[in-house]
Order: C-alpha cells, then sequence, then structure tokens
C-alpha cells in the first residue's frame, strides 16, 4: 500500500489530514508504516500496539516465520547446498518443463555457484515457493536432469535434449 499526498504533504491513513502526519512502523517490522496525525494517534492509539498488530495482520508470527526461514537458509548455505534462486517454464516437444536456477555459497562464503536443473512441473510446484529448496529436496520428489547451462532466458534452445 502506497501513502496519499496532498499538496506535496503527507495524508492520514485514518481521517485524510495533512498536518503533522508521521509514519509509525510496524512494532514486528512486518507491514507497512502507518500515516497517522498527531489526533488520530491520541483517538486511535491503538494502531500503534503490538496487540493490534498480532490480531489483525498477524505481524508477529509472520515476522518470525520469515527469520526462521532465512536462518534455515543460511544454515543451508553454509553447509555447502544449492538453494533455489528462479525458475522458468519452458514448452518442448514432449511437453512442459521447468528450468531452475540454484544458487550457493563456494570456498567458505567467497564465491557464488550456479547452476541449473530440469525438472516436470509437478515436481517443482512440490516445494512450497517460499521454503528454502534444495536440489536435494527436489531429487526426492521426482526426476530432476542437469541442465547444460545457467541460460534461463535462453533455455527453450536448450530444452529439446532434456527429457525427465
Amino acid at each position: 500500500m502506497g501513502y496519499c499526498y496532498s499538496g506535496g504533504l503527507l495524508c492520514c491513513d485514518i481521517c485524510d489530514d495533512t498536518g503533522g502526519v508521521r509514519k509509525h512502523r510496524c512494532p514486528f517490522g512486518w507491514c507497512p508504516s502507518i500515516a497517522i496525525c498527531p489526533k488520530c494517534k491520541r483517538e486511535h492509539p491503538e494502531y500503534l500496539t503490538k496487540a493490534y498488530h498480532r490480531e489483525h495482520g498477524n505481524c508477529e508470527e509472520n515476522s518470525l516465520r520469515f527469520k526462521r526461514q532465512k536462518e534455515k537458509e543460511l544454515q543451508l548455505l553454509n553447509e555447502g547446498k544449492l538453494l533455489r534462486r528462479s525458475a522458468l517454464q519452458h514448452k518442448t516437444k514432449t511437453g512442459w518443463r521447468i528450468k531452475v536456477i540454484f544458487r550457493g555459497l563456494f570456498r567458505e562464503g567467497k564465491e557464488q555457484i550456479t547452476r541449473a536443473f530440469w525438472m516436470a512441473p509437478r515436481t517443482y510446484r512440490a516445494i512450497e515457493l517460499g521454503a528454502p529448496a534444495t536440489v536435494e529436496d527436489y531429487k526426492a520428489l521426482g526426476k530432476v536432469t542437469r541442465a547444460r547451462n545457467a541460460d534461463i532466458y535462453n533455455a527453450e534452445k536448450y530444452a529439446e535434449w532434456a527429457t525427465i
């Protein structure tokens, strides 16, 4: 959600007033900041409380889940695993295939390594998009074939040989 301005001044998200409006961050750092004028801040202090953000935005739970996910990603990278970073579906003579790009750290975090793999759409979609996913996770779900290169946008010229 963006902010509204009138005559170059920030508008209050509650009453649309422009006098002395300030942005106030979510106590958990999850949802967008709310713009509130001094009058609405006095009349509606609940918008700035942790209890409000827990109940209406589920901010605390979402923030904690995101932090755990990032910790898990860092742990997997430190273990030398490659993590899913992007994917693009391509049509081949035999049907649809997805080329997935994985990246990881090489030599104690000094360099980044990139690898690409072909897989069936049902294999790719078996793991939730937000979750950290490794090549090994996908291999446990279906056939995964190493791609010749990590060029995701021009993959259609390489898609014919990658049969899954």
